[in-house]
Order: C-alpha cells, then sequence, then structure tokens
C-alpha cells in the first residue's frame, strides 16, 4: 500500500512533458488523481440536489407569484444546510400529522382516506368556500370535524389524482440518489485506501443522511403543488358558528374554525410572536397554511426523531483526526463538533422537561406518550379547551382535562436560546472551515479511489 501511495504521489506531482512540437508522444496513463474543483463540485452539486429537490412546501397563497414561492424554497433550503435537522424534526411531525388523519378517518368510516390526503389537507391543498364570505384554507382536522357534523362530504379526490397533482419528477430523484450513492462510496472507499477525505465530503455526507431521512418522512407529500382543491358548503360560516356554540364566539385569528384547531403552536405563531416580531401574513383569514408548524410525536417518535439528530451531530465527530491547515483549526473543529452534540443533548432534555411542565406532568403527560394520538391530538394543537362530546359523537373534540400552558415557556425560551446561538455559532464554523479548509489539503486527498483493488481478481 505505501509502494503504490509513493507511486500515485508521484503521478499527482508529476506533469506530462510535451515534445518540442508542442504534442505529447507515446502511451500515457491518465493520472490517478482529481482536482479541487472536483471535490468542490460533487459536495455543492449533492447539497444542492438533496436539499432543493426534496423540499415539499406548503401550498402558497392564490395571489404569490413564481418568484415569491422560489424565495421560500431558498430560504428553505439555507435551513436544510444550517440546521438540516430542523426540516426533519418539520416532516417528522408532518407525517405524525398526516398519519393521524388518517386514523381518525377510518373511524368514521371512510377508509379510502390515505396519507396522501393527510399531507395534502395539512399543506393547505383544500380551501373551503362558505355559502357566504370569502374562501379560506383548512387542514384535515377542519374537514374531518365539518364531515362529522355533515357539513361537508369528505372531499372525493383520490389518492391517484392528488399525486397526478404534485411535481414530483422521477429523473431528478434518480440524479439525487445517483449522487448521493457516490459521495457516500467515494468516503468508504476512500477510508478504507487510506486516502484522505476532507471535511466538505464529511460534511456533505452529515446532511446528505439527514436529509434522505426527510425524503423517507415526505415520501407520501405532493410537490409543488399551486392550486388547491376547493369544497364548496351550502350553508354560511355564522350558521356553523352559532351551532357550534360559545367555544366559537371568540374572535379568531387565524381561520373563523380556529375553535377546531387555530393551527398552532408554531414557529411563527408562538415564537415570532413571543419574541415581537411582525407575524405574516397579515391578511385574515391567512391565504395559506404556514409550514413552521411544531410537531407533537409521540415518545417512540421522539425517540427515533432525538435519535437521528444525534447521529448527524455525531458525524462531525469523525474529522476529529483529520489533517488541518493549521492546528488551531483542528482544535476549532473538534471543540464545534462537540458543542453540535453537547447542544443537540441539551436541547431534548431541556425541551423534554419543558413539555412535561406544560402540560401538567403526571398521568396526562403518560397518557400522551404512550396511547394512540387519535382522539387527544386537536386538544394537543391548540391551546383553547374544547367542548365535550356525547359518546356517540365522533369528532376529534373532546373536553381536555387539563389546559396546556402556552408554548413558549419564558424560562424555556430564555434557556434555549443561548444553547441555539452556541449551536449557530459552532455550525457556522464548520460551514466555514468546509471551504477555507480546502486552501491546503494532504496530497492524498488528490489521489481517486483503485476500485478493483476490493474485487477478487486473477
Amino acid at each position: 500500500m505505501a509502494a503504490n501511495l509513493e507511486a500515485n504521489q508521484t503521478l499527482v506531482t508529476a506533469s506530462l512533458a510535451p515534445s518540442p512540437a508542442g504534442r505529447i508522444n507515446g502511451w500515457n496513463d491518465q493520472p490517478n488523481s482529481r482536482g479541487t474543483l472536483d471535490i468542490l463540485w460533487m459536495c455543492l452539486s449533492t447539497t444542492f440536489l438533496c436539499t432543493y429537490t426534496i423540499l415539499c412546501l406548503n401550498c402558497p397563497a392564490r395571489n404569490e407569484g413564481f418568484w415569491r414561492t422560489q424565495a421560500r424554497k431558498l430560504l428553505w433550503m439555507a435551513i436544510a444546510i444550517a440546521g438540516p435537522e430542523f426540516v426533519l424534526t418539520a416532516a417528522a411531525g408532518q407525517l405524525a400529522a398526516a398519519r393521524d388523519s388518517v386514523k381518525s378517518f377510518h373511524a368514521l368510516g371512510f377508509t379510502k382516506w390515505t396519507y396522501r390526503h393527510g399531507f395534502f389537507a395539512n399543506m393547505g391543498g383544500f380551501e373551503l368556500v362558505p355559502a357566504d364570505g370569502g374562501p379560506f384554507r383548512i387542514n384535515s382536522k377542519h374537514i374531518h370535524w365539518l364531515v362529522s357534523r355533515g357539513y361537508i362530504s369528505v372531499p372525493e379526490v383520490s389518492d391517484e389524482e392528488l399525486w397526478d397533482k404534485s411535481k414530483q419528477d422521477t429523473i431528478a430523484k434518480l440524479i439525487t440518489c445517483v449522487q448521493v450513492a457516490y459521495l457516500i462510496l467515494q468516503c468508504i472507499g476512500r477510508a478504507a485506501s487510506g486516502l484522505a477525505v476532507t471535511t466538505i465530503e464529511l460534511s456533505t455526507v452529515a446532511i446528505v443522511g439527514c436529509t434522505l431521512m426527510t425524503s423517507l418522512c415526505w415520501l407520501d407529500k405532493p410537490l409543488d403543488v399551486y392550486y388547491p382543491v376547493q369544497i364548496k358548503m351550502d350553508i354560511t360560516m355564522g350558521q356553523i358558528l352559532q351551532e357550534a356554540g360559545p367555544i366559537a364566539a371568540r374572535p379568531y385569528r387565524q381561520t373563523p374554525l380556529d375553535f377546531v384547531d387555530d393551527l398552532r403552536p408554531s414557529w411563527a405563531l408562538n415564537i415570532q410572536t413571543f419574541m415581537k416580531m411582525p407575524v405574516g401574513p397579515f391578511q385574515r383569514p391567512i391565504p395559506r397554511i404556514g409550514d413552521s408548524r411544531l410537531p407533537w410525536l409521540t415518545w417512540t417518535e421522539s425517540s427515533v426523531l432525538c435519535l437521528a439528530t444525534l447521529t448527524y451531530a455525531s458525524i462531525h465527530l469523525v474529522g476529529w483526526n483529520f489533517e488541518f491547515p493549521t492546528n488551531t483549526e483542528q482544535i476549532l473543529w473538534r471543540v464545534s463538533s462537540l458543542i453540535l452534540l453537547g447542544t443537540t443533548i441539551a436541547f431534548w432534555i431541556l425541551e423534554s422537561i419543558a413539555m412535561w411542565y406544560r402540560y401538567g406532568g403526571g398521568q396526562e403527560i403518560l397518557i400522551k406518550l404512550f396511547t394512540s394520538r387519535t382522539a387527544p391530538v386537536d386538544s394537543v394543537a391548540s391551546s383553547e379547551p374544547k367542548q365535550a362530546c356525547t359518546a356517540d359523537d365522533n369528532t376529534y373534540l373532546h373536553e381536555a382535562p387539563f389546559e396546556p400552558r402556552e408554548l413558549p415557556l419564558s424560562w424555556e425560551f430564555w434557556s434555549i436560546f443561548p444553547i441555539a446561538f452556541i449551536y449557530g455559532t459552532a455550525r457556522t464554523y464548520i460551514l466555514v472551515e468546509t471551504l477555507v479548509g480546502l486552501r491546503s489539503l494532504p496530497w492524498t486527498t488528490y489521489l481517486t479511489v483503485e476500485w478493483a483493488q476490493f474485487f477478487p481478481h486473477i
């Protein structure tokens, strides 16, 4: 192996000598090397494919143009690069919400309601058109409540018709899969051959791993749907609100059906409001359902998500003994990698304590974590207490045994905020170092893998 590396070093450092006529004579083997541009192009193209093509954002508002929707997608692409576990958390929550909708509709006897219907409804794919007033977006909980009371019928849209509205590009996904497989095999092959792996390749593998899990969560979610399916209603919203009783008497914040589900908790409606930041859109009812809703997950789902985020943070520790341009950069990489892992652990501990406190602890939180979430899901989604229902009333709503405290709690925010700041600083250094570190690399970085040595041959 040492002899091969020495020979390859000669190939990397030597140049082919042309004749006086400007031609290269004789047989010349292809140099066993790659350039800095090859490394950079492979990592950047793979990152772009994984963070852009897999994004399944909610339906835009009717008055939003192409560039506004693209700007939103680029914003989420930046989030997927800076903190891919945040997008994974959102996708996991959407998957859980779609599954809850399937359970609830099946309980009503509508067995043709699928995960795809749940995703489509929760992304604002259905628009309610009451007899009075303008149309507004509704989600699966709103539809379930209206259907259970006979105000509307279940939307007669088949699973295939919903998928036909999706802009999923099979070729783009195939190219992404090939590019990802190539990157991962390259890193494995280089490590097995004793060749250097760059920090930008390692960081790209971490992003790719997280986005692949995100893509699995969004497997049934339609992509880039622009126009919703309208559900026309023969009665007025005023009649619905009157029949709903005192629970619907309060002024709504998002849509007239806030008493069923007010689309909270979410980053925009809870965290930004807590921070006194302006929250758009300012039109009411809101013209679209936002992408930043915070998930409610069972204990099992939270455990899997925790493991996934810890795995993402731990990948950077693989570069502990990498060769860096300076010793200071190596120390900073090690410190930053430990910070990523440590802050992730601290976040999960604090958030678990906050969730326990917010929902009262004791029996209530244990029931929510370990039992079916079909019935209580609406009571969790809103901080407002729900009205009681009769035994034969097939609805999400039930009388909440307690009223959860508002999110975020003051101590929760001020304890997690510095952790998030420290995490952001460490993550920024890692992203910068992956590019700055390309200025000086071990010479084996530029050697390509001899794949033939991994296969038996004569």
